[in-house]
């Protein structure tokens, strides 16, 4: 049996939803989370689908105290607020984490930060209802077979093949027509691979080997990204909403793939670097390119039309390329972004803004159903 919480009086409570192996030791992410909490002074905890008891409606979360080298597991209140960063659940595990989403969100007395999965193929379905956002889109569509793939390499000559609910730059391929007859490159077992073949008889095969079916990946348009040191370059914007509940792009980082890829993720090997600091020579290169808050703008706007499809959110992760004509494409969105401060372009000691405002944005939704006498003296607590 766990003990009650002492310090639990302080509100919002935010019940930060995570997968049980992530609470085998305490992550980075705690840390700093906690540590932004220090002037956000909310109460905050962390618990997995484990840890409920519906019928007396607690949580046996995980609590870290200041200098504290292990959780203490304690007996809490259902939340005020759950900010969701669960992800990464196995087959067995999906349904269960599906339903008990579900079942929280028929408690009027609890909030959510971010409402949903933002799946590859479903944004863009959605976003492309909306001329503002249409344009940022790349040419997509579900593939039924190989003939799919084979007609759209002959329309584009360049091609990226997706799984809808695939993350972290694995279970992506590229497929582009050349002298020999077609390129195709991926990332498996720690390399990145490129590969030859005269006739697209074998990539069923090569498909198989990332976990990629050829009638249950999407085809997306091939970018030709701009290059920074003559590597491909894609831009990461991580757009935040604060206390009063307005999208605030903290970063955009330039992800510089590893030389020899095309796949742009910083856990394959690629380089983050802060996309101020290499405009001056990209814009050499490629006059037409916009600027650092013209990006951001563009984010925001994307973020905005997100929510109206999809329902709120308090945190989405960008992913948009540049083309060299300076053309910003919509590559993907997430809403459980990395949001880790990296070293040599962020503070990465201090408290880190991306933590801070959502914890000023679980504040902004507890407040707004207090009374308005309660929710001054609140907001100052």
């Amino acid at each position: 049996m766990y003990p009650r919480a002492k310090h639990n009086h302080l509100r919002p409570r935010i019940g930060v939803f995570v997968k049980k192996k992530y609470v085998r030791k305490i992550p980075k992410f705690a840390r700093k989370l906690y540590q932004a909490n220090q002037k956000a002074r909310c109460s905050i905890y962390f618990f997995t689908s484990q840890d409920i008891n519906w019928k007396k409606k607690t949580i046996n979360g995980y609590v870290l105290e200041d200098g504290s080298k292990q959780w203490l597991r304690c007996r809490l209140p259902f939340p005020d607020i759950i900010y969701d960063r669960g992800t990464g659940f196995d087959g067995g595990e999906k349904a269960e984490v599906k339903a008990l989403r579900a079942r929280f969100k028929k408690n009027p007395g609890i909030q959510y930060i971010n409402s949903c999965k933002l799946k590859k193929w479903q944004v863009h379905k959605k976003l492309s209802r909306h001329k503002a956002v249409n344009k940022y889109l790349p040419k997509t569509t579900i593939s039924h077979g190989i003939d799919d793939i084979r007609a759209k390499v002959a329309k584009y000559g360049y091609l990226f093949l997706k799984s809808s609910g695939g993350s972290g730059g694995k279970g992506v391929f590229s497929l582009e027509k050349c002298a020999k007859g077609f390129c195709f490159r991926y990332y498996r077992k720690g390399a990145h691979l490129k590969r030859y073949v005269s006739n697209l008889k074998g990539l069923c095969t090569e498909m198989k080997t990332i976990g990629l079916k050829p009638d249950r990946v999407i085809i997306q348009q091939g970018i030709r990204l701009i290059k920074y040191k003559n590597r491909p370059t894609d831009l990461r914007v991580l757009m935040v909403k604060g206390k009063d509940g307005i999208w605030n792009a903290v970063y955009n980082q330039a992800r510089v793939a590893k030389k020899g890829a095309v796949i742009t993720n910083i856990s394959l090997g690629g380089e983050v670097m802060n996309y101020r600091d290499i405009f001056p020579a990209l814009k050499e290169k490629y006059p037409g390119i916009p600027s650092d808050r013209q990006i951001k703008n563009i984010c925001k706007n994307i973020a905005c039309y997100i929510e109206k499809e999809f329902g709120p959110f308090g945190e989405i992760g960008i992913d948009v390329a540049l083309d060299k004509y300076g053309k910003v494409w919509l590559l993907e969105s997430n809403s459980k972004p990395s949001k880790l401060p990296e070293k040599r372009i962020e503070d990465t000691v201090g408290i880190s803004p991306q933590f801070l405002l959502t914890l000023e944005y679980a504040r902004l939704l507890y407040l707004k159903k207090r009374p308005g006498s309660e929710r001054k003296n609140l907001w100052n607590n």
